[in-house]
């Protein structure tokens, strides 16, 4: 038998660059909204990087605000999904008495995923990169990067890795895990219609989704796990004599 070849360093880590290479480009997004081509925003009097295309696609987009109320729904939608995969975890780790190896490796990387992009949410908040188009409720919020569109890309991308690992071993991925692309697709282009974001807003969400997502996968690659699917087939089959 021949010798199996080593992977070469990019083929184990290809992951983790293609990651960091998001991250670059979100850095760099953000060097150039502070620095070209920046204008004030008459309609809140802050100033607004990469102003022409930004300004085009506000006009030629307009405001609607039922758009805007869709993507809120979806957003909370979301955070209940978030929250039901914090509760499963908790539930495995009482079930098998605070064993994380037991109960799942996966579900601390899944947390992790969670807990960094919380962390990344707070940070933009406090250093604000951009403020919204317009004003909501009188006052001129952050906007850079769309939390919607962070939020929704995370949780149903993550959801359909998380689910299909445990539950779907056997079924082809893109096909599992459409709906909860389309979702994450579908809230990605109603919060950029509804006209409470700058484009830049939303090119930076997904800059920065991509990249935490492909970290992500990299460290969830590393957790082996027998489906919850397997475990019910070994359960069926009856022991050896």
């Amino acid at each position: 038998m021949a010798d199996l070849q080593p992977k070469s360093f990019f083929k184990k880590n290809w992951k983790p660059l293609v990651g960091a290479a998001f991250l670059l480009l979100f850095v760099i997004l953000i060097a150039l909204l502070k620095t070209v081509d920046v204008e004030i925003n008459a309609e809140t009097g802050k100033e607004i990087g990469l102003s022409s295309v930004n300004f085009a696609v506000r006009d030629a987009v307009g405001e609607h605000y039922r758009l805007y109320d869709l993507t809120q729904y979806l957003g909370y939608f979301a955070i209940l999904l978030a929250a039901g995969f914090a509760v499963w975890a908790g539930v495995r780790v009482l079930y098998f008495r605070f064993s994380f190896r037991k109960a799942g490796i996966d579900f601390l990387v899944l947390g992790g995923l969670y807990l960094v992009t919380v962390l990344f949410y707070v940070l933009f908040e406090i250093a604000v990169v951009n403020y919204r188009p317009i004003l909501l409720d009188g006052k001129a919020e952050a906007s850079f990067p769309s939390s919607h569109t962070v939020l929704s890309i995370i949780v149903f991308a993550s959801a359909a890795r998380m689910l299909y690992r445990r539950f779907a071993p056997r079924v082809n991925y893109l096909l599992f895990s459409l709906p909860f692309y389309a979702l994450a697709a579908f809230a990605v282009v109603a919060r950029l219609l509804s006209g409470v974001h700058w484009l830049t807003d939303i090119i930076g969400g997904v800059l920065l989704s991509v990249a935490l997502l492909f970290l992500f996968s990299f460290f969830s690659d590393l957790v082996p796990i027998d489906s919850d699917e397997k475990k019910k087939d070994a359960d069926r089959v009856p022991a050896a004599e």
